[in-house]
């Protein structure tokens, strides 16, 4: 192990509450703050470390050396999680052998092949939107969009309204959880805890509807579901239930509030909306629609989408625990300590990014950009074994959508929108109000 004693730099805080406080005031400001001021490795508390350095996440993330895991088996212990038999919960060999079984789900040509059912929900969904000239929660009614889509991949058809009512009451609930930085465990009845357990009850009958309707459909689907019912024919077992639940809460909410951004971001830049509307245009007008041999050809639009992931990560925080005490470069750190890695930050690094703060999507058009950028300069679906299993999916089911949105309305945002972020299990944007106006080139091209 070697015999530093040395810690990294950081923030003292307060005599008895350290910087826990500062954090809790404004989570983002705070590691944006620290990262600046003390370096790529920074102790902004005993057992916490912020780690901001390609090279350095890298190791974390691949965990090689077998020094940092995702799961903390003392939380797992306490109880902590509401879903500790889900893939995102587990560790070891339990966690290969899960992430096994949901891997055939998430194949290329499979998601590929999808995009054909994610346009026409999307494109039935926002027919409404017609009648809708001002949508005041823009960011929930991306939500109800993203569930459509995300539920018809998952569980081969739509979730219904009640079902997804259910379904945004236990994301809401996590989302308040997570936002608290004294977490008591699950087993305590303190006010979030027991919201918690009546929306997981709730969740807990849709899944069963879910699964109970699956079986009745005359027609295999393949869908995420399907893989699971292969191995646990009944549905029945607490694993798949977690699963489904997991994915839920980290496939539907992430890809919302990541549309939200975008849509947010491209209103208050014109010239970059122009830029989208101009190329989505000429896929519908000769392609006819985003389709698996089309959506290649949207560059601008990927990159619209990239440059909104870079500046408002969802997945805007992550860690991993040192279950052995070691020398990270040249710095001592305890066992429990949980090295942090922040997109956040990184993302808005200038030694990675030109005028960083900036919405600029045609940086990843440059040549050689991505090439040159170091690995873990962009990672907003995570890295190593334990990326993301569904970051192609998204990808693409959002390309699909931004697409759809900005080829059939113009999105402004009203005079009285004051948008912020939300910094709890996700990045979510608050305060979203847009002006939705049909566009009528694109009503005359429907009809022609």
């Amino acid at each position: 192990m070697g015999n530093s004693t040395q810690v990294p730099p950081g923030p003292k805080g307060k005599f008895l509450t350290g910087n826990l406080s500062l954090f809790s005031k404004n989570p983002l400001g705070f590691l944006h703050k620290c990262s600046r001021e003390y370096g790529d490795i920074v102790r902004i508390a005993k057992f916490s470390y912020l780690i901001n350095q390609p090279e350095l996440i890298e190791q974390i993330l691949h965990n090689k050396d077998s020094l940092f895991e995702k799961v903390d088996p003392a939380l797992a212990q306490k109880n902590h999680t509401a879903f500790s038999e889900a893939v995102m919960n587990s560790s070891g060999a339990e966690w290969q052998l899960k992430r096994r079984h949901l891997q055939p789900s998430f194949n290329k040509i499979l998601i590929r092949e999808n995009i054909a059912k994610t346009l026409s929900t999307t494109e039935h969904f926002l027919g409404n939107w017609q009648y809708k000239p001002a949508i005041q929660n823009f960011r929930h009614e991306i939500a109800l969009l993203s569930m459509e889509v995300g539920s018809q991949y998952l569980f081969g058809t739509a979730a219904t309204s009640d079902e997804m009512l259910k379904i945004t009451r236990m994301v809401e609930a996590i989302m308040t959880l997570t936002r608290n930085q004294v977490r008591l465990p699950l087993f305590i009845p303190s006010k979030n805890n027991l919201r918690l357990h009546k929306a997981r009850y709730e969740v807990d009958e849709v899944i069963n509807r879910i699964i109970s309707r699956y079986k009745k459909l005359t027609i295999s689907q393949t869908c995420v579901l399907d893989g699971l019912l292969a191995e646990d024919e009944s549905g029945n077992s607490k694993w798949i239930h977690d699963e489904i639940a997991t994915m839920i809460m980290s496939g539907f909410e992430p890809m919302a509030d990541a549309l939200t951004w975008t849509c947010y971001l491209l209103a208050l830049h014109p010239e970059c909306k122009r830029k989208l509307v101009e190329e989505v245009d000429i896929i519908f007008s000769e392609q006819g629609g985003v389709s698996a041999s089309s959506i290649s050809m949207l560059k601008y639009t990927e990159a619209v989408i990239k440059e909104s992931l870079r500046l408002y990560p969802p997945a805007w925080m992550t860690g991993r625990t040192a279950v052995k005490e070691c020398i990270f470069s040249g710095y001592h750190v305890p066992k429990g300590v949980t090295m942090i890695v922040s997109p956040w930050v990184t993302h808005r690094d200038p030694r990675y990014f030109e005028q960083p703060d900036e919405y600029y999507p045609a940086r990843w058009l440059k040549d050689n950009f991505v090439e040159k950028l170091p690995k873990y300069a962009y990672f907003p679906f995570g890295g190593g074994l334990r990326k993301c299993i569904g970051d192609y999916l998204i990808m693409t089911q959002m390309i699909t959508i931004v697409a759809s949105i900005f080829h059939k309305y113009n999105l402004r945002l009203t005079p009285d929108s004051t948008v912020t972020p939300y910094p709890a299990l996700v990045l979510r944007p608050l305060g979203v109000e847009m002006l939705v106006e049909l566009r009528l080139s694109s009503f005359v091209r429907s009809r022609t």
